[in-house]
């Protein structure tokens, strides 16, 4: 016989259930939307009606594209026009005192080797986290480390690992806040807010890849925050093209991929949200 804390219990689990399916399901459907997944579709659709000239197009056009999405010129047009957006953070400028920093995840590496098989940061969330780490420890600020633990079953959060790292940057353990809930976005501005309004903090230093920092300013935005936009970890390149630039190359072709991404990401949440 069941008792009420069993039920309670259940319905939770089955919340959290349902939750997770539907955050990888959305997640699923935005990677077969994202090259290289799409033009692994339109060339598969290609080649299934290889008999019809539209078919022979639509394969032809798959190959064509991911070529172009491979190129130094396509991807830095992809990037540049989310990463200059806005200014780089400048360290001189004088700060509001109700002002937080928030340091927005993005993935864990999980049991990593060279880390005697603990959690750690990925690339892009440990660049995030050295540039928050700087900019906490010349202003003083306390700091907001938010990120869940999305698709995975690890015990260890984003922002756990965020703010041992943090730690070890020289950041002070007392000014460092957790919200480890968050598995969007959306819910790190959602979550954190209800953090910061305890505190009665209406400004946020907001750091996150340069090529993340729109659609994480709308988000912040949204919820009544004023943002002063921290961008890190650049994808532009800034050098001269030659021969090479238009020669693909995998690393490339994921620049393409994450800002095709963060068009899809603010298309959806303005849609979802706005």
């Amino acid at each position: 016989m069941w008792t009420a804390t069993s039920r309670k219990s259940s319905y939770i689990h089955c919340c959290l259930d349902i939750s997770h399916n539907l955050l990888l399901l959305s997640k699923s459907i935005a990677q077969l939307l994202i090259p290289p997944g799409s033009l692994i579709l339109l060339g598969l659709v290609g080649i299934f009606f290889w008999q019809k000239r539209w078919g022979k197009w639509l394969a032809f056009a798959s190959f064509v594209l991911l070529w172009l999405f491979s190129t130094a010129p396509v991807s830095n047009m992809l990037t540049s026009s989310l990463e200059h957006q806005y200014p780089a953070y400048s360290f001189n400028q004088i700060l509001p005192n109700d002002t937080a920093i928030i340091l927005l995840g993005n993935g864990v590496q999980e049991q990593a080797a060279d880390y005697q098989f603990r959690d750690t940061l990925n690339r892009f969330g440990m660049m995030r986290t050295i540039y928050a780490a700087q900019i906490a420890k010349q202003t003083n600020l306390p700091i907001y480390a938010t990120g869940g633990t999305p698709l995975s079953k690890r015990v260890t959060s984003e922002s756990s690992v965020m703010k041992h790292w943090l730690i070890s940057f020289g950041v002070d353990a007392t000014k460092i806040h957790e919200e480890n809930q968050a598995n969007t976005t959306w819910e790190n501005a959602l979550f954190t807010k209800t953090l910061l309004e305890k505190k009665n903090i209406n400004t946020v230093v907001l750091v996150t890849s340069a090529w993340h920092m729109p659609r994480a300013v709308w988000c912040f935005e949204q919820q009544g925050l004023h943002v002063i936009p921290a961008p890190t970890d650049y994808l532009t390149d800034q050098a001269d093209y030659d021969i090479r630039s238009f020669l693909p190359r995998w690393d490339r072709l994921a620049d393409s991929g994450h800002a095709l991404h963060e068009y899809l990401g603010l298309f959806w949440y303005k849609l979802k949200y706005g």
